[in-house]
């Protein structure tokens, strides 16, 4: 059935191998990964004749244990699409997701492979001399389970678990795959997952966990920190990082310092990060060429020294899409809600930050440039975030500004969005305020600023008396902002005891800011009258 097995000759260390025998096609063999590796999906590329576009690959386990294994299928059993190899004109391919479970070996077997065989052959009679590849063991079970790989995943479900994979580079290969089994505590980390020498490659999922109390520091120049040091086509989803705190020179998030490629997916961060050069973000410091989608970070982020500061993301050259930032931020130059300097694409988001401080010109709600460089499309921003200066900078892009009681309304923020709130995202209350957060993610809790609600809750009110005033930043610091969907007549402001603290003489704007920096902090009421006579109360506070 079979022809005879001759000495394979090795071709080089690729394990490229050419075996001659009379009965069968001269035929070369490449493997991917190279040495085929026992607990890895493995595929086989076979060149050879031109055996049409119907071609089928009978293979057996050449040496286990010292002994060759017979398949549990025949010669002719392989006439199947189980067996069916892709490719055409004399090149051939042929995967295995699974050795140990495709051979149906025991865990002794498999342990004691070395050698596959494989025969490239067509249902006429067809075929290939003998191809013998050698393999290597792969890692035994480790963490919490498994193997690694795509169909059994490495498990984490200790914190030991976690500051062990964090130290094991070879556990961050392309072709390894994680799992959470818990949610860890982050604080027994010492250094992040994957470095500028060594990047994250792999693929870690969640899996609707969260790391808690991440703090990871660095003095070094050039040395990119978060949970994930540097990305480089890796592959991060459904996972939560709470409690953090991340401070570093440049390239500095909570999530990931460079994503260098790859993709980011379904994730939320929670924390503080400090920087003191360029690309400083809430999920990212610098996203050069990944995907990030459908996530949502919310803390501070503060960067007094430099360029690209940023709610979500400091600088981006890659693709986001779908995600929101609620972080207050101060920065130098280049500052927005969501990024600090945007040269790539970004849409379908928000900023609804606390608070924006830029002490340069590149200042806005949602991105700190404006330029043809920004793709930016489809973004929103709420109207009253708090800013140091009285106006924005025109250099910025501030997406589409809208009032608090817009972005509360589900109808319309899924209308300005866009967002899949069947499987990805879902429309919660948390005690008294809706917000959007991640299903099937767990220890999620609402980061949009109370100033938010505090001042959508007034504008829902006049909004149905089809006069809409607002009020804002409330709490604030120095300035308060006053704004009508008509002309103003008057502001005042009074303090508790019954004192004028300020008063402002509108001349018909609809828009004015409200000096209370020579006032103490506190609790105080402010009246604004439109000019049909609206007369609107509300409490605000100075911080």
């Amino acid at each position: 059935m079979l022809s005879k097995k001759l000495t394979t000759t090795l071709l080089s260390l690729s394990m490229t191998v050419a075996a001659f025998a009379e009965g069968g096609d001269q035929a070369q063999i490449t493997t991917v990964p190279s040495p085929a590796i026992s607990t890895k999906a493995l595929e086989v590329k076979i060149t050879t004749s031109d055996f049409g576009s119907e071609v089928y690959c009978y293979t057996w386990c050449e040496e286990v244990n010292g002994e060759s294994k017979t398949p549990t299928w025949g010669w002719d059993d392989v006439h199947n699409a189980k067996f069916k190899m892709t490719g055409s004109n004399g090149s051939y391919s042929f995967k295995i997701d699974n050795i140990k479970d495709f051979y149906g070996l025991s865990d002794a077997e498999i342990e004691g492979l070395t050698k596959l065989g494989f025969i490239a052959k067509t249902s006429s009679g067809r075929q290939t001399i003998d191809l013998i590849v050698n393999v290597e063991q792969g890692p035994r079970e480790a963490y919490g389970g498994g193997y690694g790989t795509q169909a059994s995943p490495y498990i984490l479900s200790t914190k030991e678990h976690l500051v062990s994979f964090a130290d094991n580079s070879r556990d961050w290969g392309a072709d390894v795959y994680v799992k959470l089994g818990a949610d860890l505590d982050g604080s027994v980390l010492n250094s992040p997952i994957g470095t500028s020498s060594t990047p994250y490659q792999g693929h870690f999922d969640g899996a609707g966990h969260t790391i808690t109390d991440v703090i990871l520091e660095s003095s070094t120049l050039g040395n990119p920190i978060g949970l994930f040091g540097v990305l480089r086509g890796g592959e991060i989803k459904s996972l939560g990082v709470k409690e953090a705190f991340i401070k570093g020179i440049n390239n500095v998030g909570i999530l990931v310092g460079t994503a260098e490629s790859g993709v980011i997916e379904r994730c939320f961060v929670v924390g503080d990060v400090i920087g003191k050069s360029i690309c400083i973000g809430g999920l990212v410091g610098e996203n050069i060429n990944a995907t990030i989608s459908d996530c949502y970070a919310g803390g501070t982020v503060l960067n007094s020294d430099d360029y690209a500061t940023g709610g979500f993301v400091g600088k981006n050259s890659g693709t986001i899409k779908n995600v929101y930032a609620t972080c207050g931020i101060m920065g130098k130059d280049y500052v927005g809600g969501v990024v600090g300097a945007n040269y790539g694409v970004i849409r379908n988001s928000l900023a609804l930050n606390s608070e924006i401080i830029g002490e340069h010109e590149y200042t806005a709600r949602f991105g700190g440039n404006g330029n043809a460089r920004n793709q930016s499309s489809s973004n929103h921003s709420w109207d009253l975030i708090a800013k140091e200066t009285t106006e924005w900078h025109p250099h910025g892009d501030h997406a589409s500004a809208h009032p608090a009681y817009d972005l509360i309304d589900f109808t319309k923020f899924q209308s300005f969005t866009g967002w899949d709130f069947t499987n990805i995202w879902e429309w919660k209350t948390d005690g008294e305020y809706p917000v959007p957060l991640l299903r099937n993610v767990n220890n999620q809790r609402n980061v949009i600023p109370q100033s938010f609600y505090a001042v959508s809750a007034v504008e829902e009110i006049f909004a149905a008396d089809k006069v809409s005033i607002s009020v804002g930043p409330n709490p604030f610091t120095d300035y308060i902002t006053v704004r009508c969907s008509e002309p103003l007549q008057s502001v005042d402001v009074y303090s508790i005891s019954g004192t004028r603290a300020a008063v402002v003489n509108c001349n018909g704007a609809c828009e004015v800011e409200v000096d209370m920096s020579g006032v103490s902090a506190g609790l105080y009421v402010l009246t604004a009258i439109s000019q049909s006579g609206s007369k609107s109360t509300f409490k605000v506070i100075k911080k």
